[in-house]
Parts: structure tokens; C-alpha cells; sequence
């Protein structure tokens, strides 16, 4: 019997979305229970960095109220000691700081914790929407670039005197390491004073942000599983947002927005599917992911950004792609486990044969 541990919670502005994630989790694993996973313990933590550990003795999940009413308090540094001495393999439910900026998957692979944490380099890149734009559309040649400038705090008057130089008309400000499109906004005329102001509102959460040019057209998204080697790309969905910009207010508000899969262009989902594969492929993710773009009237392609661990709430879009090919939230922690056995395998050998060949004994592949 495979034996679970939840980690959710993190100082991220995501934190909300990540108790949400934990909720439906508890939900789907209290009223499907699968006889060969066992829930053992569940790890939270605060937006200020307290760490509440609970540990289950065959009940139910709680949801997270109560789980903070039962949990015990432990410092924060005390984690990697923790999940490592309860031994079971760990599902990350962290967004934003602390679940996709490298760190827990750092702290994991430093400590030799098996869980669903995945590349700390390819978290630490999905993190800075300005790199991971610059290597997706190298990557990928069929897609177009979108205008875009980097402003940093470190070099603001610059940064703003360049925006100003190369980003024309109707524009998207967004914080270059925010999830959830949190603090992005439309404007449609850029200014010196406009774009100060602008750097002094996300002063408190992110040292740079990004002048795009508003691409107008029909957003698409695509998730992917990842088994072993073998990359899968989910049925590709359209998002219909009435107002044409898919904000933070949008993607909280109920009916801000929607997704359908029937009726996507064959041409797009083929080409949307093929792009995400390699970027996936290329960014290693780990188990599963989603990708994010959007098509202009003249079929151009241009890609937002990868989510490594995308929306799992009951109403995200994950999910739904999930349902739509016939999967579900148990298949993703069976297969992330499987990934993980396999990688970690995969790892040990090659340790015994960078160990072989250092001292020159016979390799045991060859034999």
C-alpha cells in the first residue's frame, strides 16, 4: 500500500488557491477512498511561515479549518527533518513562493525526499516569466514572441525609458514572478508616471515585472501527463473571457470566465499540443503540468507561460482536462509516485556507475 503524505499551504499570494487545492483533495480522497493509497500525515504552511503538521490514524481528512484546530506547531526548519522521518511519498500542493520557485524542490532533493516536487531548475525557471518566455520561443520557432520588456527595481528609470521606446499602444503590466495573474492590468497608453506608479504597487511582492504587448485573440490552454519518459498532451481548451483580458478579478470571480473543448480547430490543437510537448519535454517537467497561450486572427501563436503545478481545485481547469481524457486526481499521485520510483532509480545507477568508472571497475550496464 502506497503511503501519502499533503503538503500545502506556503507564503505566496496563491495561498488561498492552495487551501482550495487541499480542500478538494480532501473531499475526492474521503468520498472515493482507493484501497492502495493511505493518507498518513499533512503538512501546512501559514502565510507567515508557521508550520502545522498533522498526523492521521486511519480518519477521515479533515478539511483545512479543522486541520488547524487539530495540527501541532513546529518551526518551519524542521521540515526536511520531519518529512523525511515519516517516510511517505509527498504530494506538493504548494503554488507561487515556496511550491514552484525551486525551494521545495531544492529542499527535497538536497534532503532525498521522494515526493511530486520535481527539477528545483525547472521550477526555478517556470518562476521568472521573462526567461521562461525567452527559452520557450527559442525553443520553439513556430511561435511569435510577444513584444515585451523586462523592467527591474534594480534599474527602474531604464527599464521604463526602454518600455516606452518599444512597447506601443494597448499593453499588459504583469509582475515577472507572480502566479495567478495577481496585481496584471491592462492599459492602453503607457507613461512615464503610469509605469512608477505601477512598480511602487508591486514594490511589496516582486522586485521586476513585464511590459507586454496585448496580443488580442482566443486563449488556449493545454495540460500534460508525464509517465516516465512518455509525454501526453491533454485534450487542448478554449477559454472564453467575455472582457478579453484574464485577470486576477476574472480568474476569482465566479462565471469570469470559461473553458470548452468541443469545437477546437484541429490545426490549433495539434499545434498547441505539439508546443507543449517539447517545452515540457525540454523544461523536464515532472508527472504533469499546463501550458498557456493565445491565437490572433492571423493563427500566430504566442505562449504565456507553464504552470508546474497548475490549479487543482474542483472548479480549476486541470481537472476538467483531466475528467475530459478520462483520468483523475488519483491517477495523477499514482503516477507521480511511479515517476519518482523510477527517476530515483535511474539516479542510484547512476551514481554506481559514475562510481565504477572513478575507480576503474567494469561497468555493470556493459555486463
Amino acid at each position: 500500500m502506497m503511503q501519502l503524505a499533503l503538503i500545502y499551504g506556503g507564503r505566496s499570494v496563491e495561498h488561498d488557491w492552495s487551501i482550495a487545492m487541499y480542500n478538494h483533495f480532501a473531499d475526492v480522497l474521503n468520498n472515493a477512498p482507493d484501497a492502495d493509497i493511505l493518507l498518513v500525515s499533512i503538512y501546512y504552511i501559514s502565510r507567515f511561515g508557521e508550520l502545522l503538521r498533522l498526523v492521521l490514524e486511519g480518519d477521515r481528512l479533515p478539511d483545512h479549518d479543522e486541520f488547524v484546530a487539530r495540527a501541532e506547531t513546529h518551526p518551519l526548519a524542521s521540515l526536511a527533518h520531519l518529512l523525511g522521518s515519516d517516510g511517505p511519498f509527498v504530494f506538493s500542493l504548494l503554488q507561487g513562493q515556496d511550491g514552484e520557485d525551486g525551494q521545495i524542490q531544492a529542499l527535497a532533493q538536497f534532503h532525498d525526499i521522494p515526493g511530486s516536487f520535481g527539477d528545483k531548475t525547472a521550477a526555478m525557471l517556470s518562476a521568472d516569466k521573462y526567461l521562461q518566455g525567452i527559452v520557450a520561443n527559442r525553443l520553439c520557432p513556430e511561435l511569435t514572441p510577444i513584444p515585451m520588456v523586462h523592467v527591474s527595481r534594480g534599474n527602474l528609470e531604464a527599464g521604463i525609458a526602454e518600455a516606452l521606446r518599444h512597447i506601443d499602444g494597448p499593453c499588459v503590466l504583469k509582475p515577472n514572478t507572480l502566479g495567478g495573474s495577481f496585481l496584471a492590468e491592462c492599459t492602453d497608453e503607457l507613461s512615464v508616471d503610469g509605469l512608477r506608479s505601477y512598480a511602487e504597487r508591486i514594490s511589496p511582492y516582486d522586485r521586476s515585472f513585464l511590459v507586454q504587448q496585448r496580443v488580442v485573440g482566443t486563449e488556449y490552454t493545454c495540460g500534460i501527463l508525464i509517465d516516465r519518459y512518455k509525454i501526453s498532451p491533454l485534450p487542448v481548451a478554449r477559454i472564453n473571457n467575455p472582457l478579453g483580458f484574464l485577470g486576477y478579478d476574472q480568474k476569482t470571480q465566479k462565471g469570469g470566465y470559461s473553458v470548452e473543448f468541443q469545437g477546437v480547430d484541429n490545426t490549433i490543437q495539434s499545434r498547441i499540443a505539439s508546443i507543449s510537448t517539447k517545452i515540457a519535454r525540454e523544461f523536464n517537467l515532472h508527472t504533469f503540468g499546463r501550458l498557456d497561450f493565445i491565437v490572433d486572427d492571423q493563427q500566430r501563436c504566442y505562449f504565456f507561460e507553464v504552470n508546474v503545478v497548475p490549479g487543482l481545485t474542483a472548479g480549476s481547469i486541470f481537472p476538467k482536462m483531466l475528467t475530459e481524457a478520462g483520468f483523475d486526481l488519483y491517477h495523477i499521485i499514482r503516477l507521480a509516485a511511479s515517476n519518482e520510483t523510477y527517476q530515483r532509480h535511474r539516479e542510484e545507477t547512476r551514481k554506481i556507475e559514475t562510481s565504477r568508472i572513478r575507480y576503474g571497475l567494469p561497468s555493470t550496464a556493459a555486463s
